[in-house]
Formats: structure tokens, sequence, C-alpha cells
């Protein structure tokens, strides 16, 4: 799959790099990533990186291009396989299309390659298994950016698995012979504003059901009056329910302008995706998320939550 990958790249001219809404870590070190590797190995073709932006360690900035520019052009959508999540709707104008995914979602866009490891822990690192099963190289700034996701998605390495490990740790190995900037990776993730903080602060209060799922709703009034843009609060700051012995899975239900709610679900030891997609959403086993109309629906996600602990806690006193 990679070398085939590798060859549609060879094929093309100009290549065109997509990936999902709001991006995070994993999204963008993916993305740009893939743009550094191929600039790297393959100097006369044209790379653009396009979508939305959010925060993130490196400068980056996003190609603004023309409908005419995909004419002909090979086009990556990474880190989702929703076709509702990929930011800038285009990219079913180039020729060729290739999806690069590792949530446990299948495909809803009719690429020619879907290159899916819903084993790995981040899309980042399949960027790394392309250049090392295709024997390509990289430079420090591809290093950093491919790193930067990998420990995005993993949660400095805190949810990978006896599954993954091994496959996590040598794509990382690969990466340290090239001059990463682990430094500022780490204090993105671990410095805030004393205001962030402080404003961050007033969602730490959560409810909790019978079977300790822990939940918070935030709504519309609330997100705008702390001053957090929408990401901070609903990403932001669901695992501040994290790190309790009693709880296992944890939910931030966040309202936007538009009426939507988006749910963000996360778990230890358990995995809870499967509730997700029931609800018309996806992700990780046991970080994933849906987007809800109404409360009402919201409270029958924590429903569902919660009889999957009464579930596991039965199993335990068998």
């Amino acid at each position: 799959m990679e070398i085939n990958i590798i060859e549609q790249i060879r094929k093309h001219e100009t290549i065109i790099i997509h990936r999902h809404k709001f991006p995070d870590l994993d999204a963008y070190g993916s993305q740009l990533g893939l743009k550094e590797l191929i600039k790297e190995n393959f100097k006369e073709k044209l790379v653009y990186v396009v979508g939305d932006t959010h925060n993130y360690p490196f400068d980056n900035t996003m190609d603004e291009i023309s409908d005419e520019t995909y004419n002909g052009a090979l086009v990556f959508v990474l880190d989702t396989a929703d076709e509702r999540l990929i930011s800038d709707k285009r990219y079913q104008l180039g020729k060729t299309l290739i999806n690069i995914d590792h949530h446990q979602n299948l495909t809803n866009i009719k690429p020619l390659i879907f290159y899916h490891k819903p084993n790995l822990i981040s899309c980042s690192q399949m960027i790394a298994d392309i250049a090392m099963i295709g024997n390509l190289k990289l430079n420090d700034l591809a290093a950093s950016h491919i790193y930067a996701g990998i420990v995005g998605d993993s949660g400095r390495f805190q949810y990978i698995t006896n599954d993954n490990a091994k496959e996590t740790f040598k794509a990382v190995s690969f990466l340290m012979e090239y001059q990463v900037d682990i430094k500022k990776i780490y204090d993105f993730q671990n410095l805030e504003t004393l205001d962030r903080r402080i404003a961050r602060d007033q969602f730490r209060e959560f409810n909790i059901t019978k079977n300790n799922v822990a939940y918070r709703f935030n709504d519309l009034k609330t997100i705008k009056d702390s001053k957090l843009s929408f990401f901070d609060i609903s990403r932001g700051t669901v695992n501040l329910m994290s790190g309790i012995e009693e709880v296992q899975i944890w939910a931030n239900f966040s309202e936007k302008e538009t009426g939507e709610i988006i749910g963000e679900f996360r778990a230890r030891d358990l995995s809870i995706v499967d509730i997700a997609k029931k609800f018309g959403g996806g992700g990780h086993n046991q970080a994933c998320g849906a987007t809800l109309t109404s409360w009402e629906e919201c409270l029958e996600v924590v429903k569902c939550f919660d009889e999957r602990m009464k579930e596991q806690n039965d199993q335990r006193n068998i």
C-alpha cells in the first residue's frame, strides 16, 4: 500500500493535501509532515496544504489556491474518512484521491486508495511508515511535524497499548535520526497563559451517573462568557474529568451557534467507539465523538455510557 502511494506521488505534478476541520496536532502533523516529505524527495512537485487553521507549535500557512489548481492533481485527505469532517470540500475536484486514516470508521469519500490502519495511534505515524517502507528521506521539519502528531494523538504516549507500542516506538526511533524540536512541542502542550488557566478552571465541575460516568454540558452562553474558543472548551476541557480512579468513561458536550452539540468522549481500559458510531460519530476505541442535535440526545448518549459501565461492573462481580 505504501509503495502504491509513492507511485501515485511520482505520477502527478500537483499534490494537494487536505485533513479534517478544527485541526489537532495529528491533523496538522500528518498534513505538514507529508508536505515536507514530498518536497524533500520529489523537489519538482508542486505541493499545497489547505484547510482551516488552529493553534500549532510550528509556523505554518495554509495555501490559498484556485479551483483550477485541482485539474489533474493528486489529492490527499488525512486523519479522517468522513466527508462531513473534511476541511475544504474541493478535495473532489482532483484527478486522483487518496485517503489516509487511522480511525475505526471506514471511508465514505470513494478514494482510489484507502490506506487504513486503525490499530495505529496516529495518522502521523502512517506518514512515517510511508517514509520508512519507501526508503524516503525526511528533513528536520518533517520529522518534527510527524513527531508532534504522534505525541498529540497518543496523549504523550499514555494511550498506546501492547498492540501498537512496538510500531509506535519504531516510528519514533526513526524520527529521532533527525533534529526534532521536542521542547517546542511539549511547551506548546504544557504551557498556557494565566487568563486561559483561570477561564478553563470554571469547566472543572461535572455530573456523575449511578455507574460513575462523568459528563458535562456546556451551553452556548457559558461558552461565550468564558471568552475561550469553542475548540478550547469542547476538546480542551474534556480531560479535566480524567484521572479519577472510579471514572472509566467521561464525556463533554458543547453547544455551537448552529444549535449542534459536539460530544467529545473518552474512556480508560474499555472501548466506547461503537456507542459514538450509534449516534453518527466515530473515532478511536477510547477517544471518539459525535455531533448531536439536542440535549435530550446527549442524555441518551450518557445513558448508553452508563449502561456500558454497568455491564463492566457486572462482569467484574461474576
